[in-house]
């Protein structure tokens, strides 16, 4: 959406969820097999994988939804600013400085940082405020892990230039519907591109790992023996899937997290990971065959429960990066944000009239 500020779109003082974006812009595929070379650089998506759960230890930024493909990534990122302001200057130093060690990392792997250099941002005034704000950031989360990918992908590749667009692509999701709508996109991608048929063989997907999680728990709550695994989750990254809507909101972990490997144990949606998973398959197979269907009756509840119409699913969840600009949610709400901005409205809200009720 042309002539849309950053500043417009993200509100570094409050918790908002916002969908991200980045395309490689080298002849080269990004990860996979590129077609000029036959090379195959598959590999590289575990690069990302595993720069964005460095990042999600590190920041106050919550990824809830990922994948990356073959030239492109997606990330659904939820910012805490609620988060980051308990955490003591020290803390919030030394997250920084690893952030910043970690952008030109040849291993992608974190340094902690030196005593001395932490004392020495310490004393500077106003510096602890200001890199506060930076760890809630998007643009710096984004910024940090494509120079990370790009640099490591160039020292491989024996070359220099860009990598990545100028610009990662932004939009806000305001409401609960846009986040499992955009949730439930992202997590179809390899199904959309002709990669994999089914979700639970879509390996560099949010949805593979919480489905490795579910069958690791299954396993110990059969009786398994290797409890090691309850602390290495597959998705313990990420944020949690399921909000309670009955938590306390002063519960110790709405702001800080029992693992240390995400900035917070807060749920993201009032669904369960079985309903997730379900709607997801039955999206999957609908996007897969290329025609219309009918998500399955014992499944609409849940759409109709956060004001999502039935009838819009499959388009949704097939298109829903070109129905939409900068800004997704209910109509009112999307409306409310233009007049605040002074716009008369934003690119999109047609079909957020027609699809969230």
């Amino acid at each position: 959406m042309a002539g849309c500020a950053r500043s417009e779109v993200v509100a570094l003082d409050e918790v908002g969820v916002f969908h991200c974006w980045n395309r490689c812009v080298r002849r080269a595929f990004l990860c996979g097999v590129d077609p000029i070379t036959g090379n195959n650089f598959d590999y590289r998506r575990e690069w990302i994988r595993c720069g964005e759960e460095t990042l999600a230890s590190l920041f106050a930024i919550e990824v809830g939804f990922r994948s990356e493909m073959s030239n492109h990534l997606h990330v659904i990122l939820r910012i805490r600013p609620d988060v980051v302001c308990h955490w003591s200057d020290e803390d919030v130093v030394r997250r920084w400085l690893t952030v910043s060690c970690l952008a030109k990392s040849p291993d992608g792997k974190p340094r902690e940082p030196d005593a001395n250099r932490i004392a020495q941002e310490l004393s500077k005034p106003g510096r602890c405020d200001k890199l506060r704000k930076r760890l809630t950031n998007p643009s710096w989360f984004m910024g940090v892990l494509c120079e990370l990918i790009a640099r490591r992908c160039n020292r491989e590749d024996e070359c220099t230039g860009c990598f990545w667009e100028d610009r990662f692509k932004c939009r806000q999701l305001l409401d609960e519907a846009s986040i499992l709508v955009c949730g439930i996109y992202v997590d179809l991608n390899p199904i959309r591109a002709g990669e994999v048929l089914t979700p639970e063989s879509a390996r560099h997907t949010s949805a593979y790992d919480r489905i490795l999680t579910k069958q690791q728990l299954g396993y110990l709550e059969s009786g398994g023996t290797n409890k090691s695994i309850a602390g290495f989750l597959p998705d313990g990254w990420m944020c949690e899937l399921t909000l309670d809507e009955h938590a306390d909101l002063n519960d110790p972990s709405m702001t800080r997290s029992a693992t240390k490997r995400r900035a917070s144990d807060k749920g993201l949606l009032p669904i369960t990971l079985d309903k997730y998973l379900e709607l997801l398959d039955a999206s999957g197979r609908i996007v897969h065959s290329g025609k219309s269907g009918v998500i399955p009756s014992h499944l609409a509840p849940i759409l109709e429960r956060l004001g999502i119409r039935t009838a819009a699913w499959t388009d949704l969840v097939s298109g829903f990066d070109r129905m939409f600009g900068r800004i997704v949610g209910s109509a009112q709400r999307v409306s409310e944000r233009a007049a605040a901005a002074g716009r008369r409205w934003y690119r999109g809200i047609t079909h957020c009239e027609s699809a969230f009720g």
